[in-house]
């Protein structure tokens, strides 16, 4: 490559870089954290969440007629989801859609004591935070948000490529390469590094993104051009899993069967666990429940078996090996998620992904200090373009953060749906206003960058100090909690310390670039 062409690759990879390293932020910063999503929900609600299971629990089917009582409007085709207790989640979870008269859908969500068979006062949806950063990652909570973070996991990947081709000559022998006696080589030499060692997860990550978040667009293509507009035929032909379709008789019959199919399934599937039941026309003859098992530690776990509710028949079996595009989807999804290597590949996906944000702030410094140097760059521009950059990636960390803390301690009559997205985005609106008077006070980047570093520390560390407090007070989780809630703070305290660490670096190198630009000056007067 000759260096025509390597100048105008490293240009067009720095200011791809910009545009899209906000968004990017946001994407990897909640996408990170919302590896432990499912741990985040019971941290979130250590302090209102239901006793341990006892020795015996109520059947599956006193749960069904419980629902059936309350004579609620089910069609057929929409099914009653039901997870039954575990370990982990000591309670009956159901959820369904009703139908009103006008044919509006209204969705339920109930909880029942597994020990009883009562109905809870707990609700899950009054814990929102993982399901915020979840969303978050995938759609930025925005309208036509999937889309967008599409767009920018495809620009990613061009970035991805492009930072190869830049580095493809020295790749071998300036790999080890941190050189320590200028500050612009030890961003730039560990932007590098960072870039390349974590290749496989950055290259399985952009890939990934931009199958979930555009395969919409490529399913409506093939569905218009191919399938005249029939998407279920499309699914269909694809081998992917499809939902039965089953109509009410008006004949009843007993719940009891479905106590016989859950044993029988645990029997013929030992190496498995039960992830959701759906019960479809549930108490009719007609009736169907398709059972959704996983396989632990495996890369296509999920297996579908349905029976009939009639006679607890087995119905179909359904793996997705059995269709190539489903079985490669699926992989493409468990790589993304890192839901077969268990908590080991969870931390080391965290990690990795704190690793990027590493690759995406010190990305936005080395630009915009170039900017800084050049004296034909507009300073107005310039100090904009410097706070949006902020508040869009270290104002990213302090936003999360302030995500977790308003979880905590906001009270729990406060509507967690409203409270925490306006918590989140008043963090970054503040990170911009902090970034933007220091950007008109002509004050370095870096020292911005290092306040917001530092308070984005001591934010991510506070949530973690006061469970530890409230332990040594005696307000100890429940035991099934207590490996979730570990997780959960251990991971806000790697955040924190990422979050220290930088910013005490990027204050120290300050320090010593300020005390060489003052011995420069005292020599050449």
């Amino acid at each position: 490559m000759n260096k025509t062409t390597l100048k105008n690759l490293t240009h067009a990879h720095a200011w791809l870089g910009l545009i899209i390293s906000g968004v990017l932020m946001i994407v990897f910063v909640c996408g990170s954290i919302s590896l432990f999503r499912h741990n985040i929900i019971h941290w979130d609600s250590q302090y209102h969440a239901p006793d341990p299971l006892s020795e015996q629990i109520v059947p599956i089917s006193t749960i069904l007629d419980k629902i059936a009582t309350q004579e609620h409007n089910i069609p057929a085709h929409h099914g009653v989801l039901i997870s039954i207790p575990q370990s982990d989640q000591p309670y009956y979870y159901t959820a369904f859609e009703t139908e009103t008269a006008d044919g509006l859908h209204i969705d339920h969500q109930l909880n029942f004591d597994a020990n009883t068979g009562q109905l809870l006062p707990y609700n899950g949806e009054d814990f929102y935070l993982s399901d915020m950063l979840y969303l978050l990652h995938i759609s930025l909570l925005l309208p036509y948000g999937t889309e967008i973070v599409g767009v920018i996991t495809l620009l990613f990947f061009v970035m991805v490529m492009s930072g190869i081709c830049i580095v493809l000559k020295k790749l071998v022998s300036h790999f080890y390469q941190y050189r320590l006696n200028k500050n612009k080589d030890i961003y730039h030499d560990g932007h590098t590094l960072i870039g390349v060692s974590s290749l496989p997860f950055t290259f399985i990550f952009a890939l990934t993104g931009v199958m979930f978040n555009l395969s919409i667009v490529l399913q409506a293509g093939f569905g218009f051009a191919v399938f005249k507009g029939d998407i279920p035929a499309l699914i269909k032909t694809a081998g992917f899993f499809g939902q039965p379709n089953v109509e009410y008789s008006g004949n009843p019959v007993s719940n009891t069967h479905a106590n016989t199919i859950i044993k029988d399934v645990q029997e013929k599937y030992p190496n498995h666990k039960i992830a959701r039941l759906n019960f479809f026309a549930m108490g009719d003859e007609n009736g169907e429940v398709e059972v959704r098992l996983i396989e632990h530690n495996a890369l296509i776990p999920t297996t579908h078996v349905i029976y009939s509710l009639k006679d607890a028949s087995l119905i179909s079996e359904y793996h997705a090996q059995q269709a190539p595009t489903a079985a490669t989807y699926t992989v493409l999804s468990s790589l993304h998620f890192g839901e077969f290597g268990g908590i080991t590949l969870k931390f080391i996906y965290f990690i990795l992904g704190l690793g990027c944000c590493y690759l995406i702030l010190t990305g936005n410094l080395l630009w915009l200090e170039k900017r800084e140097n050049n004296r034909q760059q507009s300073k107005r521009g310039l100090a904009f373009v410097k706070a949006m950059t902020l508040a869009l990636s270290t104002g990213t960390l302090i936003a999360v953060a302030c995500s977790f803390i308003g979880a905590r301690f906001a009270p729990f009559s406060w509507t967690r749906t409203d409270l925490l997205p306006t918590l989140f985005f008043c963090a970054i609106g503040i990170s911009l206003l902090h970034a933007l008077f220091n950007s008109m006070q002509r004050k370095a980047i870096r020292q911005a960058m290092v306040q917001q570093l530092l308070a984005a520390a001591v934010l991510f560390a506070i949530c973690p100090f006061y469970d530890l407090i409230q332990v040594l007070f005696g307000h100890a989780p429940h035991p099934y909690l207590l490996l979730d809630v570990i997780l959960v703070n251990c991971a806000l305290l790697l955040v924190a310390l990422f979050c220290f660490s930088l910013g005490k670096h990027q204050h120290a190198t300050s320090g010593a670039s300020a005390s060489e630009s003052i011995t420069l000056k005292s020599s050449v007067s």
